[in-house]
């Protein structure tokens, strides 16, 4: 009855419009065309025949998109529109409109939505999408890494982790879609000005094959087969440091539990402002992303306090093992939740402390009242107390007083023990270590260990160890004593005893040091000398070689080095080093010499770059192979000759070289990409070897010799 009352209104009221309508009818009224097309210009806007979109101007561009800014005449909005970057295959073609379908497919308020898709008037795809106004995740992180004021008062930790459940509530979604993005970093999450958080850049996105009876049950299920690329099987694709170590090898099993790790990754960032692994260069990252070499985040200096709790739940995303993850993103999201209500996460494993603490900030009116009572009962249970310990007191001073000197007895006896046992495991340790970078310590202690009553056989390992230290000093007549001292018996000091005779004859007087050239003469004629040995005679050589020595004087030292390091022979026609002095500074010139390592590590930690002391300006390490040119940082080169095929990567090697903070680089162009020698360009000025001038020495104008070389 009521409806049919209702449809009776109903009626009653569309007739009186009518009527009225009929009544102000403007037809014949007199107006113009003109006038009556401006009673509908919403209308008249469709008829239009002209495009729909208007370019505004660009946004952004990245690897596989470029963005721009758009007008909608149809629906009188701006919006951002994409087109492909390379559009030269229609394989690629095809995969941008993937990305443009899976994304129009997934319908979430934290998922960037996709309005339109077609082809312009050249033929080529685009499609449009919502225009977010405001910074991406990754601009917001980098202003807080740099302390920036407004962004850190904008941007509180709790703010983070609100953007952060968004993500999660997206990327949720998608897994209830069998959909995984594989690429979620701060740079693919864009944060408007009024809280909208949209995730982005579906590109590497995948669609994973459902059961079919789950596909039945849902009608809106996505073609795996139509969305998906199948070009991307067996490749690595996705971003260094957000890459779960799956991704990092080729046909590595892609889950859920991917997109969980790259959300550990950028929850540590959110902590931290730091990736979760370091390294010099992309494939170190990637190479310590497979061995879970992961920063524990309280490590990290973020400015502020990192919570141990959502430490514990970055580390536990971050698992080398998917099944050691969180089983799905809803978990994750519920240990953000656990931390902003108040209450202890699962993976933190929280203590009675820790739930205690907490449980106080929740109910803090509570906590306060209990405080102040027992800080009242407290005070007067202490009033009582301090009577009773005063009579205590008195009664064990007397005992205090006739315990002290028996005490203060044990306790030199004790302490005489003591230095005795630490004397004897100091001299142990001096024999066994093989650490001679504090030498003449280590020789104080080993004369303290000599003077002791010690047997034959440990007195002949203090001797020649004694000896062994000298012998790194260039204390040769030193290390003669100990070395005779040690007997005819003496083990693994033969080569030593030989050389520390014939220098101790050429520098009888210990506290000079041998010149760079009678050094690299030793180390040329004992070839039979302990590697470490080497080293340390050159570690504690060059420390104490006067700043102010020639480079020329240092490159028959540098020369025996390098033959030392890179096991090359010294026969008579191999290619030598040549140095030369130029109006820019000097330069070495390594071309064909065979020599791919440069530096060596004393015990991992004091590392020695044999080519520092020449402070160059340019080196020449033309037709080299295998070398490491990351090897190079720190020398402060200006310039690098490096023509032939035999560096890597070639892919990357402006990268590598841009960390080299060289000013000119001389290479072969034709041997490496376009865009890694247009990546050079943009960083240094490039050189191609058929055009670069050639090395002019000062003073050379008769086509003489060019500089120093090496004998």
């Amino acid at each position: 009855m009521a409806d049919d009352k209702d449809k009776d209104l109903e009626q009653r009221f569309r007739r009186r419009q009518e009527t009225l309508r009929e009544f102000y009818d403007t037809e014949g009224a007199g107006l113009t065309d003109e006038e009556l097309a401006s009673l509908t210009p919403i209308l008249n806007s469709l008829r239009d025949a002209g495009g729909r979109y208007e370019e505004v101007g660009p946004l952004a561009e990245g690897g596989e998109k470029r963005i721009a800014l758009v007008h909608d005449r149809r629906l009188d909005r701006r919006v951002a529109m994409a087109r492909a970057v390379r559009a030269d295959q229609p394989q690629e073609l095809e995969q941008f409109l993937r990305e443009a379908r899976l994304t129009a497919n997934l319908a979430h308020p934290h998922i960037m939505p996709v309005y339109n898709m077609g082809l312009d008037g050249n033929g080529m795809p685009f499609f449009s999408m919502e225009l977010v106004e405001g910074d991406s995740l990754k601009t917001i992180v980098e202003r807080l890494r740099e302390s920036d004021a407004d962004y850190r008062q904008r941007h509180p930790l709790e703010t983070l982790l609100g953007i952060y459940a968004k993500v999660c509530d997206a990327i949720a979604y998608a897994h209830s879609r069998n959909v995984i993005h594989l690429d979620i970093k701060p740079g693919n999450i864009r944060v408007g000005a009024f809280g909208e958080v949209r995730v982005c850049d579906w590109g590497l996105a995948r669609v994973l094959h459902a059961p079919d009876e789950a596909v039945q049950d849902r009608g809106d299920a996505l073609d795996a087969d139509v969305l998906n690329d199948m070009t991307l099987s067996g490749t690595m694709k996705g971003t260094p440091g957000f890459m779960a170590p799956e991704q990092t090898v080729a046909y590595g099993e892609k889950t859920p539990r991917t997109d969980i790790y790259a959300l550990g990754a950028l929850l540590y960032m959110l902590l931290t402002y730091e990736l979760p692994v370091e390294g010099a260069s992309a494939n170190e990252v990637v190479q310590n992303t497979r061995e879970g070499k992961i920063v524990p985040p309280r490590r990290r200096k973020a400015g502020r306090t990192i919570p141990r709790s959502l430490a514990a739940v970055a580390l536990k995303a971050l698992s080398l093992e998917p099944d050691s993850r969180y089983a799905s993103v809803l978990e994750l999201r519920e240990e953000i939740d656990r931390y902003l209500t108040g209450y202890p996460t699962l993976a933190e494993r929280a203590g009675w402390m820790t739930r205690t603490s907490l449980l106080l900030q929740r109910h803090d009116r509570i906590a306060f009242l209990i405080i102040v009572f027992l800080l009242v009962l407290a005070f007067v249970v202490s009033g009582t107390l301090v009577v009773i310990n005063r009579e205590k007191e008195r009664a064990v001073a007397a005992r205090q007083a006739a315990e002290a000197n028996f005490r203060l007895y044990l306790k030199e006896q004790q302490l005489t023990q003591s230095l005795g046992e630490d004397l004897g495991e100091a001299v142990l340790y001096t024999v066994r270590s093989r650490d001679f970078v504090n030498a003449p310590s280590m020789i104080h202690v080993l004369e303290t260990g000599l003077e002791e009553n010690v047997d034959t056989v440990k007195r002949q390992h203090l001797l020649e160890q004694k000896g062994t230290l000298h012998f790194v000093l260039e204390e040769f007549a030193a290390a003669l004593e100990c070395f005779e001292a040690a007997g005819e018996d003496a083990q693994a000091v033969g080569p030593l005893v030989e050389a520390s005779r014939k220098y101790a004859a050429i520098k009888p007087q210990d506290k000079r040091r041998l010149g760079d050239q009678q050094l690299a003469d030793l180390i040329n004629e004992q070839r039979d000398l302990p590697a470490m040995t080497v080293y340390y005679l050159y570690y504690h050589h060059m420390r104490r070689r006067p700043a102010s020595a020639a480079p020329e004087e240092y490159l028959p030292l540098a020369e025996a080095m390098l033959d030392r390091l890179n096991a090359v022979s010294r026969r008579s026609n191999r290619r030598r080093m040549l140095l030369v002095r130029t109006d820019e500074g000097y330069h070495l010139d390594l071309s064909r010499t065979g020599y791919v390592n440069f530096s060596f590590d004393i015990l991992g930690v004091y590392r020695r770059n044999v080519l520092g002391p020449f402070k160059l300006h340019s080196l020449d390490i033309s037709y080299g192979k295998g070398i490491n040119l990351n090897r190079l940082a720190g020398l402060g080169i200006k310039e690098l000759r490096m023509s032939g095929k035999g560096f890597e990567p070639r892919d990357r090697l402006d990268r590598v070289l841009e960390n080299l903070k060289l000013e000119r680089v001389v290479l072969d162009v034709a041997e490496y990409p376009k865009k890694v020698v247009g990546g050079l360009r943009e960083a240094m000025e490039v050189v191609d070897t058929a055009q670069a001038d050639p090395v002019i020495p000062i003073g050379r104008g008769d086509g003489g010799s060019p500089g120093s070389a090496a004998p």
